[in-house]
């Protein structure tokens, strides 16, 4: 089996609840096992609910070079939680932008189809009568749909593409004409693909749905995939995050925040080890619904039959608790593709062979052999962009949990000199570096060193590596 690795598969530690006040917590940076001076995990701009976008108003071309090859990396956008507490009185909705669907004999005219068809997500009224209501929300969404909201996200981003590549460079053709010249690629999951074809519509609008223009959505079986750390297929990922998790330096971080854990787990009700063991399905329950702005959750204790909910006293979550929880999940995730001697290892096995990918598409565009290809997409996830920054070398600000639709664009640019040049840029700003590791300039950094940088952290063997 294929698993997609999370924050629960590195918090393996039991956790011994203590008196300290989980919000009171300062966490600090480590590197290695040396303390750096205290970083908070957090940041006042940073939005997890939206990213930044790329804007044809503060965007600028490499000065006395031309634009070779462009690709992107983005995570989809936001989504209904993949994460389920018990007795959910939430609401989620995803059927204000459908997908009409049909298949198409190959080789055949475009009038040979099966018809149009939508899917539509039935959560119906009899669900709570029956005693499933511990199990799903209200409303028309799968779990981990992408709401109509992402759908917009990936739609604005689009757009803000179209005004850069097309409108202002001239780089992109303003009608895709020819299907070549993009190539996209998503994960299994059917939110990722939903937000590649909204970016997609809103860069080439009223394209149509022609089989000339169509344009293929590459996905590689799960089995296989590189875009996120497979541990069914690479065991090494799973001894290297429990390596990580029983660190002294975790060990004392899991003691500090053991209460909130317990307090978190007995508002939803939830427990088994996806919830015991670490941070992302509480983020994710949070985090979702702030972005929706809905209501915090609550115990929910039964009733005799005719009481109200005022003869219950409840307990609820908290702004201040899902702050927290976001600085716990930036210190582990930190910690994992950063700042523990494992790190580079597990990144590398994590997402080393994709970025391979990255290096491999650009070799080849600048060998002449990627033929009238001008765009690569690769929507992913959060496990997708995160390790890449980590590799890059992103500042702290920019290493936060990466927000629904966040987009990290690579640029090849060929300069006058025959120099080549890469420019780097995350959710609309050229890719901040720390301090401490200021290794390139990512508005031009020359391809040399950039290939060098990637190399460090593409393996060579990854089949043996893995073991």
């Amino acid at each position: 089996m294929v698993v997609r690795i999370t924050l629960s598969t590195l918090f393996l530690a039991a956790v011994a609840p203590l008196a300290l006040a989980a919000s009171s917590v300062h966490l600090r940076q480590h590197v290695g096992d040396r303390a750096s001076e205290p970083w908070p995990f957090y940041d006042p701009s940073y939005n997890y609910c939206d990213p930044g976008y790329p804007s044809a108003q503060e965007y600028s071309a490499v000065p006395d070079a031309q634009l070779e090859f462009v690709q992107i990396v983005v995570r989809h956008g936001d989504r209904s939680p993949v994460n389920l507490i018990t007795h959910d009185d939430s609401e989620w909705n995803c059927n204000g932008v459908l997908e009409q669907i049909y298949l198409h004999e190959a080789g055949q005219n475009q009038d040979n189809t099966t018809g149009s068809f939508q899917q539509h997500i039935e959560i119906p009224s009899w669900n709570r009568k029956y005693g499933y209501e511990n199990q799903l929300w209200k409303g028309t969404c799968d779990v981990g749909e992408l709401t109509d909201k992402g759908k917009s996200q990936h739609h604005l981003l689009g757009t803000q593409l179209r005004s850069i590549y097309v409108d202002k460079l001239g780089y992109l053709p303003k009608e895709l004409n020819d299907a070549s010249e993009v190539y996209a690629r998503t994960t299994y999951i059917w939110r990722t693909k939903n937000s590649a074809e909204s970016l997609l519509g809103a860069l080439w609008p009223k394209r149509g749905i022609s089989p000339a223009v169509a344009i293929p959505l590459h996905t590689f079986p799960k089995e296989i995939e590189t875009m996120y750390g497979n541990t069914g297929a690479c065991p090494r990922i799973d001894t290297l995050t429990k390596n990580i998790s029983a660190s002294t330096q975790y060990q004392d971080f899991l003691k500090e925040q053991g209460p909130l854990l317990t307090r978190l787990a007995s508002i939803m009700g939830v427990e088994g080890s996806s919830w015991d063991g670490g941070w992302d399905g509480y983020f994710d329950v949070l985090h979702a619904r702030k972005c929706h702005g809905k209501a915090p959750v609550c115990t929910h204790d039964a009733l005799p039959a005719g009481s109200s909910g005022s003869d219950r006293g409840k307990s609820c979550t908290t702004d201040q608790d899902t702050a927290q929880v976001s600085r716990n999940a930036n210190y582990a995730w930190t910690l994992m593709y950063r700042d523990n001697p494992l790190a580079k290892e597990l990144t590398s096995l994590t997402i080393g062979s994709f970025v391979g990918t990255l290096r491999d598409h650009m070799a080849s565009r600048i060998a002449g052999k990627a033929g009238a290809l001008k765009l690569a997409l690769y929507s992913g996830h959060d496990s997708t962009v995160w390790p890449i920054l980590a590799i890059l070398g992103a500042s702290n600000r920019d290493a936060l949990w990466p927000p629904y639709a966040s987009n990290l664009i690579f640029e090849l640019w060929k300069k006058s000199s025959g120099d080549r040049v890469v420019r780097v840029v995350f959710n609309g700003k050229t890719l901040e570096l720390r301090k401490e590791d200021q290794w390139c300039d990512m508005n031009a950094c020359p391809l040399e060193r950039f290939y060098e940088r990637l190399e460090q952290y593409i393996p060579t063997d990854i089949a043996a590596e893995c073991k």
